[in-house]
């Protein structure tokens, strides 16, 4: 474990380690479905298009680059085209810019944060866009320090030069910065990038049949951010 007497500030993974994007996206497909008599699977469809819309904005070429509204927007389309399911640009436009603008925080987040908050620099360093991270943080009453967003900074993790922009921006090391994150292609970079990383499990990130894939050794891994605080006695 990093000395936490060293730490000033953590920074957060958003879309997938504090908000549930696969429900919020499964209830989206789910009022198309009762809508259109699609007769889809809501969970596989919003598995789908989170790969899809992540990939995009994770290995895009930064000369040209786009947000996380735009990536949903684009993995809609594809989706539509390939499954045959004939959507119009009103459906296009609900699942891909209102249900990710209302996602629900995930239930053990709020009350530790507010304890880390208490004693350190705490940000949304995200792939979210602007807007995202924006709307979802107010309707759930997430008081981050600051946010931000790679939409902001013009580097998308998990290139390595978006976590060094971060901790500059931060006016700190790297090694005084925490990334926290569920997801082990983020806290790779981060490490490598020299910041403290901390992986927290989330076995429903992908619905009832995740696998949690933890491909990397980590200064903490946690089951939940209640576990966090009380291991730094806070």
């Amino acid at each position: 474990m990093f000395d936490i007497n060293k730490v000033k500030a953590f920074t957060f993974d958003t879309g997938g380690t504090v908000l549930d994007w696969h429900t919020g996206f499964k209830n989206g497909f789910k009022q198309l479905n009762q809508k259109l008599n699609l007769r889809i699977d809501g969970g596989e469809l919003a598995n789908e298009l989170r790969k899809k819309s992540l990939g995009i904005v994770t290995n895009q070429n930064h000369d040209k680059l786009i947000n996380f509204d735009i990536a949903h927007k684009i993995a809609i389309d594809e989706i539509s085209s390939e499954r045959n399911l004939n959507l119009t640009n009103k459906d296009k436009n609900y699942l891909s810019f209102d249900v990710p603008s209302d996602l629900k925080v995930w239930s053990d987040f709020l009350l530790p944060f507010e304890a880390l908050r208490n004693k350190f620099l705490c940000v949304s360093f995200t792939l979210l866009s602007n807007r995202l991270v924006f709307m979802n943080s107010k309707s759930n009453n997430i008081n981050w320090d600051l946010i931000l967003s790679c939409e902001t900074l013009e580097v998308y993790k998990p290139n390595i030069n978006a976590y060094l922009k971060t901790a500059k921006l931060l006016q700190l090391n790297p090694e005084e910065c925490v990334m926290v994150a569920c997801h082990s292609f983020d806290l790779n970079a981060a490490k490598e990038a020299g910041f403290n990383t901390i992986f927290v499990k989330r076995p429903k990130e992908w619905g009832e049949n995740t696998v949690i894939s933890i491909d990397g050794e980590y200064d903490m891994i946690i089951s939940d951010f209640q576990e966090l605080t009380n291991l730094m006695k806070l």
